[in-house]
C-alpha cells in the first residue's frame, strides 16, 4: 500500500489543475459541456499513436479524428460524468481528486474489515453468475487483503525477446507478429471488460447495505476517482497495484482451472476476478506451437502497456458489446472466446468491422452468437441424454506447461 501512497504523492507534485483549455492537437475532441481535459502528455501520445494499440491492424480507419481519439474522448466523457455524479460537483479539481483518493481507499478498507469473508463470497458468487461458471470447471479464490503478493505474477516492463527463438522463414516471423498484435488487442479487451465490471458492485447494493450502509457510496466515489486518475496521470506504470490475479490453467493432470485474485477493496477484487476469467478465455487464442506462444506472450504482455489498455480497453469492450442484443448479453463472453480462436489476420479483419460498427460487423457477431446458442443447446441435450461430450480442446493449455 505504501507504493500506492507514493504514487499519489508523486502525482500531486506533477498534476495539472482543472480546466486546461488548450490541447496539443485540435483533433482531440471534447464535448462542449465539460471543461476537464486529459493530461497533455496523454493527448500527445494519443494523437501520435504512441500507445499500447498504436497502428494496430484491428483498429478501423478514422477521418479527421482517429478511431482511438474518438473512443478515448467518449470514455473520458463517461468517467468525468461519473465522477461528478459520485461527488456531486460541477467541475473536477485534479488536486482535490488526488488528495482524496487515499482516504477513500483507507475508509473502504476500514468499512470492509468486519465483513471480509462475506464480501469475498459475494464477489465469487457475482462472477460465477456473470459468466455461468460452475465449481466443477473453475476454482475461484477471492481474497481481500492489504498484503498483496506479486509472487508468480511477474511481467516484463517492456516487450522481451525469447531466448534461442529461431523461425523457419520470414513468413513465420510475420505470422508470429500478427499473433502478437492479436494478443495485444485481447489484452486491451480484457482490461476493458474488467474496468466495465468493477462497477458491478451496484448490482449488489442491497447486500452491501446490509453489511454496512456506507459501502456503496464509498465504492462509487473511490472507483469514479480511480477511473478518472488514468486520464490525468500519464505515468501509471510503476508497478503499483491495488490488486492482482493468478491464473492456473487446466491440464491433463488437473482438469480444473484456478483463479486466485487478491485486492485491497471489493470493487478491485471484482476487477481482478474478471481479468482472470478473461485470461482463461483469451488463452484459447494463443498459437498451438509452444515456442511461438511464448514469443507472443513475451512481446504482448508487458507492464508498460497496461495503463493504456485500461484507458482504451473499456471503450473497445463497449464497441464490442454494442453489437450484442440485450437478450443475448449474458453470452457475450462466449462470442469473445470464439473471436479469440480465430487466426490472427482473420481476427484483425473481423474485429475491424466490429469496432467500426458496420453492418458486416453486426453480421459477424450474429453469426457467432447463433453458433454459440446451437452449441449450448447441443450440450444441454447431450447432458439430458447422458452422453459424454468429446472435447478436442481440453488440453489447449498444455502449451504453458
Amino acid at each position: 500500500m505504501s507504493n500506492y501512497k507514493n504514487l499519489v504523492q508523486k502525482a500531486l507534485l506533477n498534476a495539472k489543475t482543472q480546466g486546461v483549455k488548450k490541447t496539443l492537437n485540435e483533433r482531440v475532441v471534447y464535448p462542449e459541456n465539460i471543461s476537464e481535459r486529459m493530461h497533455p502528455t496523454l493527448e500527445d501520445e494519443l494523437v501520435n499513436q504512441r500507445h499500447s494499440l498504436g497502428k494496430h491492424p484491428a483498429i478501423p480507419d478514422g477521418d479527421e479524428t482517429s478511431f482511438e481519439e474518438k473512443i478515448m474522448g467518449e470514455r473520458f466523457h463517461e468517467v468525468t460524468n461519473r465522477y461528478k455524479r459520485a461527488f456531486d460537483v460541477d467541475s473536477i479539481d485534479n488536486n482535490v481528486l488526488l488528495k482524496n483518493m487515499m482516504p477513500l481507499v483507507y475508509e473502504s478498507i476500514a468499512l470492509e474489515s468486519d465483513h471480509k469473508e462475506a464480501l469475498e463470497k459475494l464477489a465469487e458468487k457475482m462472477i460465477r453468475e456473470e459468466y455461468d461458471m460452475d465449481e466443477d470447471t473453475v476454482e475461484i479464490v477471492a481474497e481481500l487483503t492489504s498484503n498483496i503478493s506479486l509472487e508468480g505474477t511477474k511481467k516484463n516492463e517492456k516487450p522481451m525477446p525469447v531466448e534461442g527463438m529461431n523461425f523457419n522463414s520470414h513468413d513465420d516471423i510475420a505470422n508470429a507478429n500478427d499473433e502478437v498484435y492479436k494478443r495485444r488487442f485481447l489484452n486491451a479487451m480484457t482490461q476493458g471488460a474488467a474496468k466495465k465490471c468493477n462497477h458491478m458492485f451496484h448490482m449488489v447494493d442491497d447486500d452491501l447495505i446490509k453489511l454496512n450502509p456506507k459501502l456503496p457510496n464509498r465504492y462509487a466515489k473511490m472507483m469514479a476517482a480511480a477511473d478518472y486518475m488514468y486520464y490525468v496521470i500519464p505515468n501509471m506504470d510503476n508497478g503499483v497495484t491495488g490488486g492482482i490475479v493468478r491464473v492456473e490453467f487446466p491440464s491433463k493432470k488437473n482438469p480444473k482451472a484456478r483463479i486466485h485474485a487478491q485486492a485491497m477493496v471489493f470493487p478491485v477484487l471484482i476487477h481482478e476476478l474478471v481479468k482472470g476469467v478473461m485470461e482463461l478465455l483469451s488463452a484459447h487464442g494463443l498459437p498451438k506451437n509452444k515456442n511461438v506462444a511464448k514469443y507472443v506472450i513475451n512481446k504482448a504482455d508487458f507492464l508498460a502497456a497496461e495503463p493504456w489498455d485500461m484507458r482504451l480497453g473499456p471503450a473497445i469492450w463497449g464497441k464490442f458489446t454494442e453489437n450484442i442484443d440485450v437478450d443475448d448479453f449474458g453470452l457475450k463472453h462466449h462470442v469473445y472466446s470464439e473471436l479469440a480462436k480465430l487466426p490472427a489476420k482473420e481476427f484483425h479483419g473481423q474485429m475491424r468491422e466490429i469496432m467500426a460498427g458496420t453492418k458486416m460487423g453486426k453480421k459477424i457477431v450474429k453469426k457467432i452468437m447463433d453458433e454459440v446458442k446451437q452449441d449450448i443447446q447441443l450440450d444441454e441435450y447431450n447432458e439430458a441424454m447422458g452422453y459424454d461430450k468429446d472435447d478436442d480442446d481440453d488440453t489447449y493449455i498444455d502449451k504453458f506447461l
